[in-house]
Order: structure tokens, then C-alpha cells, then sequence
């Protein structure tokens, strides 16, 4: 009797794990939708290239062109004019090989009650493109227009109303962006199109001030961006908790708390310990950092906790964990703090950023396995690999600020 096994449906457990893989990695892009291929602005230049030639390498340029300077003088009746020579320019995106994955026991799979097949595959698809938007978001943050109220991040105050975001700022950007003439989803930079990314913390601020155009009354009539919930001053809005919070970067409360873990905690723990509780109190944030985002480094497992409860220097806490809990592991003496974060707000358009990647591997990384490991198969192994690099052609096409929140103050 022909009977369909696991092992006859290899194909189809393929394509569910594949799904489930996608769906991790739809679920953390953010920063992405300000990037364009360099296929497509090479192509846009009039310098058509394939993906594949203009991804080899380790390095991969991107060339521009000047506008010719603007002549007033009529033309000569006698003499010929003097043609003009352009200039060009050169920018550089440094693209490399990653990858990561997971193994687990076949004894692990029968044992457990936990859906290991798909929730693995989730996973993994998750990892892949927060390593992905982690390549965006050093490229799209590392630039030079900056708006900061203190000029330094360690001086931003939740307590002070300047240093938050409001109506002004995005008027500021919105005409410095026009000034530069930088593309919007609308076409021409004049007419605005622009969209400015945000936490909700900072989206809570803008709102108590400044009327937002919802993205309901216009959603039937324009294209909507991943994310978008309403308009201002010609940016779309968008809001995630996924965008990115620099924890404790800002200045020291005046009820400080400034100690660190006396013992590792791990992934999921819904408690830490302290080496003191000075200061510590339920419903405060904590942030556990390995080192302060002073700079355009970034360090994507510093993450942000409340305070549930306090016994001692046992620190009851809820965290983005799946359970509530701490979303990554930390070591004994990584740093816990009550200090201010700095919230970033990125305005850009779809060109602002460009981004390379292998054909061969795909846009958002390539699935590896499920594989069975193990003379006597008993690992499987899931994994993914990404080639690919993010770079900022131009330093005009993105504004970055850095503003404080007041539910922090």
C-alpha cells in the first residue's frame, strides 16, 4: 500500500518551513524601505547593470555625475563657446558574507511539547533580517545631518520639552530636504513624499501637539508604506517598535540608578539580580547595556525592561521577550541603568540609501535545510546566509534626530 510519510513530503515541509522563515523576516523590516537596489539607480543613471556583475567584490562604487554650471552669456555671433567638463564622484558600499542557524536533537523534537519545526524556521527568518536591518540602519545613521538639541547625546533630557520631537522639527527637515532636492515617494522632492521613521514613544509625543492626517482618510486614494499611520508636513509616518532606541544614551535621572548584574541572565528570565538596588523601583525602565551608543557604533542586544518587582537585588522584570521576559542573554557586569534614551527619527526617501546583494543568495538572505545531521540523522539543522551591503550614496538624501521621550521625563 503507498502511504505518504515525512520523509516522501520533503518538498512540502521545504515550502512550509520557507513560509514560515518569510514571515519571520517581513515581521522586522523597517529601515529597508528607505533603501534602493543599485541595480536600479544604475539603471536610472543610464548605466544599466545586473545585479550580479555590480555585486562582486568586497567593495562595490557607486559613481555620480555633476550638473553643469548655468551660463548667462548670450551666444557669440563670431566665437564658438567653450565646452564644459563635469565632474564626478565616487561612493563606496562594503558588502560581506552572513550567516547563522540552528541545530537541534532529534530526542529534543519528540520530547518536547514546543512546535520546534516551525517556530525554528521563524526564528531563523527573524534573525536573518535583523542582522539584515542592522547593515541598514549603521548605513542610515552614520551620516552628518544631525539634529540634536544638546549637541551631544549624554546631554539629551527627558525633562526638558525642547529636547523631544515636535511640529518645528519636521518643518526644519521637510525645508532642508526640499533645499537639497532629494527624491519622495511622490516623484518630484518640491511636492513632498518623504517619510520620517519613529518609535511609538516618540509618535505619542508629535500627536499630544501636532494634528497627524491619519492614514485612514487617505488610504483608499495613495500608496501606503509598510508602517505608515498617518502624514505630516510632507512625511509619512511611520511607527515601529522595531525602530531603533540608543537605551540610556541621554543624560543620568536625578533619582539615578547605576549598578550592574552580579550573575548572568539568560534569554526568556523574567528576573535579574543586581549588585545594588539603590534607587530601583517598580515601574521604572532599566536598560541593560553592554556599552553606550556614544557614537555611530550600535549595539543591537542592549535592550529595555520595566520593573515588576523589587526583592532585595532580585529585580523582577518585563522585557520583548516572547514570555514577557528578557529578549537577549546577558553576562554578569553588563551594565543596568535608569538613565534617558535617545530616540531617533530617520527622514528620507526611497533612494536615500542603496543597497547590494547576490541574485544568487536573494534580496533577504537564502534558507539552509532542513537538514538532517549526524551518522544517525538525529540533528537537525536550519540555517540562513545573506551576502549584501547597505552604503549612503549621497550624505544629503538623510536627516537624523535625536530627541528624548516623555515618557522617560
Amino acid at each position: 500500500m503507498a502511504v505518504s510519510q515525512v520523509s516522501t513530503l520533503s518538498n512540502s515541509l521545504r515550502i512550509q518551513y520557507l513560509n514560515n522563515y518569510f514571515e519571520g523576516g517581513i515581521r522586522r523590516r523597517f529601515y529597508d524601505i528607505f533603501a534602493a537596489p543599485i541595480d536600479r539607480l544604475s539603471a536610472a543613471a543610464g548605466q544599466a547593470q545586473a545585479m550580479a556583475d555590480l555585486s562582486r567584490g568586497g567593495t562595490v562604487r557607486v559613481t555620480f555625475i555633476s550638473d553643469m554650471a548655468v551660463t548667462t552669456t548670450a551666444l557669440s555671433e563670431v566665437q564658438d563657446i567653450t565646452p564644459q567638463v563635469l565632474a564626478d564622484a565616487t561612493a563606496d558600499v562594503t558588502v560581506g558574507m552572513y550567516g547563522d542557524g540552528i541545530q537541534v536533537s532529534q530526542k529534543a523534537m519528540i520530547e518536547r511539547f514546543t512546535n520546534y519545526g516551525a517556530r525554528m524556521a521563524k526564528a531563523v527568518g527573524l534573525n536573518m533580517m535583523e542582522l539584515v536591518e542592522h547593515k541598514c540602519l549603521e548605513a542610515a545613521f552614520a551620516g552628518s545631518l544631525v539634529h540634536n538639541n544638546d549637541g551631544t547625546r549624554g546631554n539629551l533630557d527627558a525633562g526638558i520639552a525642547g529636547d523631544r520631537a515636535s511640529q518645528a522639527l519636521f518643518a526644519k527637515v521637510a525645508a532642508r530636504l526640499s533645499q537639497f532636492n532629494i527624491p519622495g515617494w511622490e516623484g518630484e522632492s518640491k511636492s513632498g513624499g518623504w517619510a520620517a521613521a519613529m518609535d511609538h514613544f516618540v509618535l505619542n509625543d508629535i500627536v499630544s501637539t501636532t494634528p497627524l492626517l491619519n492614514v485612514a482618510e487617505y488610504q483608499n486614494a495613495d500608496l501606503i508604506l509598510n508602517n505608515e499611520v498617518g502624514r505630516i508636513n510632507n512625511f509619512r509616518i511611520l511607527a515601529s517598535g522595531w525602530a531603533k532606541t540608543l537605551y540610556g544614551a541621554g543624560t543620568a535621572n536625578a533619582t539615578d540608578v547605576d549598578t550592574t548584574l552580579s550573575s548572568a541572565a539568560a534569554r526568556l528570565a523574567t528576573s535579574v539580580v543586581v549588585t545594588a538596588n539603590t534607587n530601583i523601583a517598580v515601574g521604572q525602565w532599566l536598560n541593560l547595556i553592554s556599552a553606550k551608543e556614544s557614537s555611530t557604533t550600535f549595539y543591537p542586544e542592549n535592550e529595555r525592561v520595566k520593573v515588576a518587582s523589587v526583592s532585595g537585588t532580585t529585580i523582577g522584570v518585563v522585557g520583548e521577550g516572547e514570555n514577557g521576559g528578557l529578549r537577549f542573554a546577558h553576562t554578569a557586569g553588563t551594565v543596568v541603568n535608569h538613565d534617558d534614551s535617545v530616540h531617533l527619527i530617520l527622514f528620507g526617501g526611497p533612494q536615500s540609501l542603496v543597497k547590494v546583494y547576490a541574485p544568487e543568495i536573494g534580496e533577504f538572505g537564502q534558507m539552509v535545510g532542513p537538514l538532517k545531521q549526524g551518522l544517525a540523522h538525529q540533528w537537525d539543522s536550519l540555517a540562513w546566509k545573506w551576502f549584501g551591503g547597505y552604503g549612503r550614496p549621497t550624505e544629503n538624501a538623510l536627516y537624523r534626530a535625536e530627541v528624548t521621550v516623555l515618557e522617560e521625563a
